[in-house]
């Protein structure tokens, strides 16, 4: 024991020719020697310990940056909602490479001579298209006038029936006003 009294004498004789160290984080203004010692030795020790992760990220530099890569997230979320799409259309995609299958199953027979004498009406079916869907809005709007005019004659007619309904409670009252008036004049 007498060695470590003889060491703290000594770091104390050490701490007072050198006052205390300035730090910021300590109110009175610094620490003494020993602290100071004691937190460097723990900051090394765990410097020291986590080396090894140090060295794993060090060997894995070019997969961070390309993680912190700006567009990095952008190219992702360009591929998945090109997947997204992709799973929309799969089906559609399907039916159209069957129907590939087939007309290169009947290529040979779909470039014989006499096809190549057929008249291309592709501007009269688009044309058919257009007018098609033209009759279809047209008859749409048809209808929406249609339910507005039997809403129209729905609402009138309630509108006669209450009138109607009126008019027959009034001449009730009549009735039975004159046959009062006969009662009394016959009286």
């Amino acid at each position: 024991m007498e060695a470590l009294d003889v060491l703290e004498k000594r770091v104390d004789a050490l701490n007072d020719l050198l006052g205390p160290l300035p730090n910021e984080d300590t109110p009175k203004g610094g620490e003494n020697l020993t602290d100071s010692l004691t937190s460097a030795h723990t900051l090394l020790t765990s410097a020291l310990g986590g080396r090894d992760n140090v060295v794993e990220v060090l060997n894995r530099t070019d997969e961070l940056e390309t993680y912190l890569d700006p567009n990095f997230l952008d190219d992702k979320q360009d591929v998945k909602a090109q997947e997204v799409y992709i799973n929309t259309i799969a089906t559609e995609l399907a039916g159209n490479f069957e129907m590939l299958e087939k007309i290169k199953s009947l290529e040979p027979t779909l470039g014989a001579e006499y096809f190549g004498k057929i008249p291309d009406a592709t501007d009269k079916l688009k044309a058919l298209s257009n007018a098609a869907s033209e009759q279809k809005d047209q008859s749409e709007m048809i209808e929406q006038s249609i339910i507005l005019a039997i809403q129209r004659y729905s609402e009138i007619q309630a509108g006669i029936k209450e009138s109607l309904r009126k008019m027959n409670e009034r001449m009730d009252e009549l009735e039975q006003r004159l046959s009062k008036k006969k009662k009394d004049v016959d009286v």
